[in-house]
């Protein structure tokens, strides 16, 4: 091994470092998925390896001394974004080929075919996200489940995807400790495979920004539409999809994007508010509790709760102030 060996991010969380084949295999292999190794000189071949996880993903740097070539060894179930820091390295995938040098980066979606060549001295920073971890940020997003999600090989000069690469690493590497909370680890993994999926083209960005979110978000109206007519019936979470013609997730999102509330939310605002007009009603002869089963609150001291929370006073004081209306207009 020749040359200055550069600084690697992710410095705290280091898994390896060696000049022996099978010992970086082994461990990147632990890291990612079973692959061969190969050196094309072994006695210039070095390897560092630091790696954390993220949320159910996990975030890795490398860098590989000497000419080396990585080749799967058995299906990859998981969406590999890599970041080159100096070198560069050729590309085998489902997704295509493609050369990636210095500043350069590249996304491999899962498959069964990969081959990696990494020229002498490159550095690189990484994500291995799950498939299921990047679906479900699919249908987040407003559309319906993905399945098989590929993603183009190249990366455009403009994608943001990329930046959050670099601010998840550097935020790693901020913590004095060592030790990433698990909430921002979390928090970083779900930036990431946003920005990914807004931000690199896949074949299936054109039907996540056409229908997902709107459909979401007009399935809430009707859905809305329903309970508003009748708030008291029991909730019915996937008729109401089923007649809006979405997923149930799909409904469940567009709700949280239009009224800022899940389902059972939105419902029980409906009876709430349904509560507060019966119990300010001129002329009522019904007790809190006659009020709270007639709007759908099998609980009188969880509907007291809730309704104190919504208007900051107790069912109680709303009824006697009514009734109090109601006795001087008679007495006048």
């Amino acid at each position: 091994m020749t040359g200055v060996r550069p600084a690697l991010p992710l410095r705290r969380h280091a898994r390896l470092r060696t000049t022996a084949l099978d010992e970086a295999q082994e461990a990147a292999g632990r890291v990612m998925s079973a692959h061969r190794l190969r050196a094309t000189r072994p006695r210039e071949f070095g390897s560092r390896l630091h790696a954390v996880r993220i949320g159910d993903s996990t975030l890795l740097s490398a860098l590989y001394d000497g000419a080396a070539e990585v080749t799967a060894g058995v299906p990859m179930d998981y969406y590999t974004l890599l970041l080159v820091l100096s070198g560069g390295l050729d590309v085998e995938g489902e997704a295509g080929t493609g050369r990636i040098g210095a500043g350069r980066a590249c996304v491999i979606s899962p498959g069964e075919r990969l081959r990696l060549r990494f020229a002498p001295g490159t550095a690189q920073v990484a994500a291995k996200l799950p498939r299921a971890v990047v679906e479900r940020g699919y249908t987040r997003i407003g559309a319906e489940p993905a399945r098989g999600l590929v993603f183009g090989l190249t990366v455009p000069d403009d994608s943001a995807w990329t930046g959050v690469l670099r601010l998840a690493v550097s935020t790693v590497d901020r913590f004095d400790s060592g030790i990433l909370p698990a909430g921002a680890g979390l928090e970083l993994e779900r930036m990431l495979v946003t920005s990914l999926l807004l931000a690199q083209p896949h074949d299936r960005a054109e039907a996540m920004l056409r229908g997902g979110g709107a459909r979401g978000y007009r399935a809430a109206g009707v859905a809305a539409e329903a309970l508003a007519g009748d708030p008291v019936a029991p909730l019915r979470p996937e008729e109401l999809a089923r007649d809006a013609g979405v997923s149930l997730r799909t409904l469940q999102e567009g709700f949280r994007s239009r009224f800022g509330a899940s389902l059972t939310g939105y419902q029980r605002e409906l009876r709430l508010e349904r509560a507060h007009r019966a119990l300010s009603a001129p002329g009522g002869t019904g007790t809190v509790a006659d009020v709270s089963l007639a709007c759908g609150f099998l609980h009188l001291g969880r509907f007291a709760r809730d309704y104190r929370l919504r208007y900051g006073i107790t069912p109680s004081t709303t009824l006697h102030a009514s009734r109090g209306a109601d006795s001087a207009a008679r007495g006048g």
